[in-house]
C-alpha cells in the first residue's frame, strides 16, 4: 500500500518552494528549502505509514541527508545494515563470557581493525561504557563482573552515528530507542512524532479527481470519524457509502455515476473484500481526469482497505493516503472495551458485583491475550488475530449462562477458552497457555475481595456499581505496562526490544537497492567472492560413510541393525546432500560473478543473502531448522559435521548433541526402539523420564577435543560421564524464560539480562510409567526460538520435539504464563 508517484513528490517540492520563507542570501535560502522539503516529505508520507514503519522512514530520511552531506560514510551505513558480513578480519579467541556471543565478538573486532575511530574498542568492550545520544543514555556492559573503567571516553570520542554502530555490536536491543533519539537530535523531534492528522487537513489535499484512501489495520474503523466530519461540512445528507464484497461492485459503480455530476461524496468501505472489482475501480478513478468524465468540483471519493496487493497501484500513487490504527497497549485496549459497553448492561444484573467483576475480567483477559503477541514466541508460538467480536461473543455467552443468577463456571471456562477464543488457536501449547491465563482473570478466585491480577497489586478489578468508576481506574493505569501484568519475567522486555530492533533493521535492509561499490571499499562482487572462498575452506565436501565403525554394523539378537545406527546413516545422508549442494552452489555462483554463466534469479537470491549475512533459501530448503546468520550457521554446520563424523568413526559418545541433528526425534525414537527390542515391550507403551545431571557440556569444547592431535594432553570434557545402559544422555539444550539452578537441581527464574542459559546434560531414560500426579513442569522442547512451524497431523508444530519434565518449586501455571520452554539452538 506504500505507493507514491514521482508526480506526488513533484507537487510537494513545488508547494514548498512557493510557501517557504524567502531570503536573499542564497545559502540560507537553500538550507530553508532543504529543511522544509525534508519535513514536508516526512509529514505527507508518514501519515500514510503504519506506526511501526514511521521511525524506519524518518531514519532513512536522516541517513539520506547525512550521506549526501558526507557526515556519515557508506561503509558506516552498511555496517548498521549488515554488521560484519564478509569481513576479512579473523578475531582472536573469544573471552569466556556467556553474554558475549561469537557474532558480537566478530563485529567488535571488525570495527577495531577496519575503522580508526574504533581503534582500541576491543580492550574496552567488556568494561562498562556509558554513551549518550540526545536524551538517550545507556550503559554497554557485557561483562557485569568487570568493574575496571574503560581506557577511552567513548561517549566523547564517537559521533552519534558511530555510537549506533557500537550498539549494533554490543547492545542491539536498545537500538530502536537510540535511533529515535538520533533522528530527534539530528533532524528535530517532529521527525519521531506521529503527525496529528485531521480529516479537514486531508480533505484540503483531495480534489474531485484525487481520492482519499484509509489504510486499515485490525480493529480500526474510520467511518465514525468520517461521518462526523461530513456532518460538520454540511454533507451528511449527500454521503453515500457501501461496504464492498461479493456482488457489490456494480452497485458501487452506479453510486459513483450518480454522485459525480451532483457533487456528492462516495465512501467505498473494505475494498480488500472486492479484489475482483479492483480493476474496475482503477478504470473509474482514471476516468475522473478525462474530459468526458470530469466530475463536479465538490465530488469526493473516499476508500478504505486493509493492505492487499490487489489494490490498484495507480490509485495509490495518485491519492491521499492515511493509516487508521487503534491505540496500542493494555490500557487502551481495556479502555476501548469499557467505552463501547452500555451502562445498563454493565451495572444492572442480579449477580451485582460478581457480574461486574466477571465482565471486567473478560475485558482484561481479552486485552492480555492480544497484547502478549508483542513478546513474540514468549507470548504465543503463533500470532493470532483475536478481535473485538471474540470479546463480544464471550460477553454474550456470559449473559446467557448467568441469566438465572447462577454462575456455571465449568461451562463458561470451557466455552470461553476452547470455543470462543480457542477456535482461533491452532497450537496445543498456545491453547494450554490461553486456558491458564483465563483462570487468572475469569474464575471463582477472581470474585474474592482483595484479589489482584498482578504481583505488584497495580492491576485489579475495582469494586463499584458504576461503570464510570471502572473507566476512571483504567485511565489511571500506566500507558506502558510492565511484563509482570502478563505474568512474564522482566527479561521478556529484552526479548521484545530485540525483536523490535531486528525488525526495524530488517525492514530497512528489505527496501535497500542492491549495493554498488563505493570509493575505497570492496565491491559487492568482491565481498561475495570472498565469502564463497571462506565458506568452501570451512565446510567439508562430504562425510565418508565408508569409515563407519564396524561395531555399529553388528546386528542385534534379532538380526536387525541397531536403531541408533539407522538414525546415524539417515543423518549422514542428509548432511551429504546439504554439503554437496553448498559446494555446487558456491562454484556456480562464482561462475556467475565471473560472467561465465547467467546469474539466475535463484543465484541472485544467494548473492543477496551473502551480502546481508543470511543463509540462502536454497540451502534452507535442503537444510535443518535454523535462525542463525550466515557466519554463525557455517560455524554451526562445522560442529554438526564433526559430531556426525565422530559418531560414525568412534561410535556413540557419552552424550549426544541433539541440536546437531536434522531430525532430533529420530535419535529419541531410536533410543526407545532399542529399549523396546531389548526388553521385549511395545514401543508405544514407552515414554521418557528425565534426569538432569550435574555437568554442563559445550559442543565447541567437544569439537576442540575431537581436533586434538594424538599425544596432545588436555582435560576430558566429558569428565566422568559414561554412556547410559538405557536411554541416552542429551546436551546442547537451552532454556527460554528460565535457568537451571545446579545447586538446587531445579528450574528457577533467569537472572536479569540472562536470555538463554544452557541446560546441563539430561538423561532421557525410557520408562513404562511416570509418577502421578507429577509436580514437574512440562516444558515443550523446540528446535529453534521461533517455536512456530508447520502443523503436523498430530497437532504439533514441525518445530516441536517433545515435552521435557523439569522439577521446580513453582506451580505449572507460573512457567506456562512465562512462556518457559527448552530450545535445541538459539538464534546467535
Amino acid at each position: 500500500m506504500y505507493q507514491f508517484s514521482l508526480k506526488y513528490f513533484n507537487q510537494i517540492f513545488n508547494q514548498v518552494i512557493e510557501k517557504a520563507e524567502k531570503c536573499n542570501v542564497l545559502e540560507t535560502r537553500l538550507q530553508i528549502l532543504r529543511d522544509d522539503i525534508t519535513l514536508s516529505v516526512y509529514r505527507n508520507v508518514s501519515r500514510g505509514l503504519f506506526e511501526r514503519h514511521k521511525l524506519v522512514f524518518s531514519f532513512l530520511l536522516n541517513v539520506a541527508v547525512y550521506l549526501n552531506a558526507e557526515i556519515i560514510t557508506p561503509e558506516q551505513w552498511q555496517f548498521i545494515l549488515r554488521g560484519a558480513a564478509g569481513t576479512v578480519v579473523v578475531p582472536p579467541k573469544k573471552p569466556p563470557i556467556e553474554a558475549m556471543t561469537e557474532l558480537m565478538w566478530l563485529a567488535i573486532n571488525h570495527l577495531n581493525e577496519t575503522d580508526p575511530r574504533f581503534a582500541g574498542i576491543v580492550n574496552d568492550c567488556l568494561r562498562k561504557i556509558t554513551i549518550s545520544i540526545g536524551n538517550f543514555t545507556t550503559d554497554i556492559h557485557v561483562d557485569k563482573t568487570n568493574v575496571v573503567p574503560p581506557k577511552e571516553n567513548w561517549d566523547t570520542r564517537l559521533t552519534s552515528f558511530e555510537k549506533l554502530m557500537l550498539m549494533k555490536c554490543l547492545k542491539e536491543e536498545k537500538l530502536v530507542y537510540a535511533i529515535g533519539e538520533y533522528v530527534a537530535s539530528s533532524l528535530g523531534s517532529v521527525f519521531i512524532e506521529s503527525p496529528t492528522v485531521q480529516l479537514n487537513t486531508l480533505y484540503a489535499d483531495t480534489t474531485a479527481t484525487i481520492p482519499l484512501v484509509f489504510v486499515l489495520s485490525t480493529g480500526s474503523d474510520p467511518f465514525g470519524a468520517f461521518h462526523k466530519f461530513a456532518t460538520e461540512m454540511g454533507m451528511r445528507e449527500r454521503v453515500h457509502s457501501i461496504s464492498l464484497g461479493q456482488g457489490q461492485g456494480p452497485v458501487a459503480e452506479k453510486m459513483i455515476s450518480a454522485a459525480k455530476p451532483k457533487g456528492d461524496w462516495i465512501f467505498l468501505q473494505n475494498c480488500h473484500l472486492a479484489a475482483s472489482w479492483m480493476l474496475s475501480l482503477e478504470v473509474i478513478v482514471a476516468n475522473l481526469t478525462s474530459e468526458s468524465g470530469m466530475p463536479h468540483s465538490e465530488f469526493r471519493l473516499f476508500l478504505s482497505s486493509m493492505p492487499t496487493p490487489k489494490f490498484p497501484v495507480s490509485v495509490l500513487q495518485n491519492s491521499v493516503k492515511v493509516t487508521n490504527e487503534p491505540p496500542k497497549g493494555l490500557k487502551a485496549n481495556v479502555k476501548r472495551a469499557l467505552i463501547e459497553m452500555e451502562e445498563d448492561f454493565f451495572e444492572q444484573h442480579v449477580l451485582g458485583q460478581d457480574w461486574r467483576t466477571m465482565l471486567f475480567g473478560v475485558c482484561m483477559f481479552h486485552a492480555i491475550i492480544q497484547e502478549r503477541k508483542k513478546f513474540g514466541p514468549l507470548g504465543w508460538n503463533i500470532t493470532y488475530e483475536f478481535n473485538n467480536s471474540d470479546r463480544e461473543c464471550a460477553l454474550m455467552n456470559l449473559q446467557m449462562f448467568c441469566e438465572d443468577g447462577t454462575i456455571p463456571w465449568d461451562a463458561l471456562e470451557y466455552i470461553t477458552s476452547l470455543i470462543t477464543y480457542g477456535g482461533r488457536v491452532t497450537d496445543m501449547w498456545d491453547q494450554r497457555c490461553l486456558t491458564t491465563i483465563l483462570k487468572l482473570f475469569f474464575s471463582p478466585q477472581t470474585l474474592e475481595v482483595g484479589y489482584v491480577y498482578s504481583e505488584s497489586g497495580r492491576y485489579y478489578c475495582p469494586r463499584s456499581d458504576k461503570l464510570e468508576t471502572y473507566r476512571d481506574y483504567v485511565e489511571s493505569l500506566p500507558n506502558v505496562e510492565n511484563p509482570e501484568v502478563f505474568g512474564m519475567h522482566e527479561n521478556a522486555n529484552i526479548a521484545f526490544e530485540n525483536k523490535e530492533s531486528h525488525t526495524l533493521i530488517q525492514t530497512i535492509v528489505d527496501v535497500q537497492p542492491r549495493a554498488v561499490g563505493s570509493g575505497g571499499g570492496d565491491t559487492p562482487d568482491q565481498i561475495v567472492w570472498r565469502i564463497c572462498d571462506q565458506t568452501r575452506s570451512q565446510v567439508s565436501k562430504s562425510i565418508d560413510k565408508s569409515l563407519i565403525n564396524p561395531d555399529l554394523m553388528i546386528p542385534d539378537d534379532m538380526g536387525q541393525l541397531h536403531s541408533l545406527t539407522t538414525v546415524l546413516i539417515h543423518e549422514t545422508d542428509r548432511f551429504n546432500t546439504l554439503l554437496n549442494l553448498i559446494h555446487r552452489s558456491l562454484n556456480e555462483l562464482q561462475k556467475a560473478i565471473k560472467g561465465i554463466v547467467v546469474m539466475s534469479e535463484e543465484f541472485e537470491e544467494v548473492f543477496n543473502s551473502f551480502m546481508n549475512n543470511k543463509v540462502p533459501q536454497m540451502w534452507h530448503k535442503k537444510g535443518y531448522n535454523s535462525l542463525k546468520t550466515l557466519g554463525s550457521w557455517i560455524h554451526d554446520l562445522t560442529l554438526r559435521v564433526d559430531f556426525i563424523e565422530k559418531w560414525l568413526i568412534d561410535g556413540a559418545q557419552p552424550s549426544s548433541w541433539v541440536s546437531g541433528l536434522f531430525f532430533p526425534q529420530g535419535l529419541l525414537t531410536g533410543s526407545l526402539q532399542s529399549y523396546a527390542r531389548r526388553f521385549r515391550v511395545p514401543i508405544d507403551a514407552l515414554m521418557f523420564d528425565f534426569f538432569p545431571l550435574p555437568i554442563f557440556l559445550s559442543q565447541d569444547d567437544i569439537f576442540k577435543q575431537n581436533k586434538r592431535k594424538k599425544g596432545d594432553e588436555g582435560p576430558n570434557v566429558y569428565q566422568s560421564l559414561a554412556l547410559p545402559e538405557d536411554g541416552v544422555n542429551i546436551h546442547g539444550l537451552f532454556i527460554d524464560a528460565g535457568r537451571w539452578d545446579m545447586d538446587k537441581s531445579r528450574l528457577v527464574d533467569a537472572y536479569p539480562g540472562q536470555m538463554n542459559p544452557s541446560m546441563p546434560v539430561v538423561w532421557f531414560k525410557p520408562v513404562l510409567t511416570l509418577p502421578k500426579p507429577d509436580p514437574r513442569y512440562e516444558a515443550p522442547l523446540y528446535k529453534t526460538s521461533e517455536r512456530a512451524g508447520v502443523l503436523s497431523t498430530t497437532g504439533h508444530s514441525t518445530n516441536f520435539v517433545l515435552p521435557v519434565l523439569l522439577p521446580s518449586n513453582q506451580p505449572q501455571s507460573y512457567w506456562i504464563i512465562r512462556g518457559t520452554a527448552l530450545l535445541t539452538q538459539i538464534t546467535d
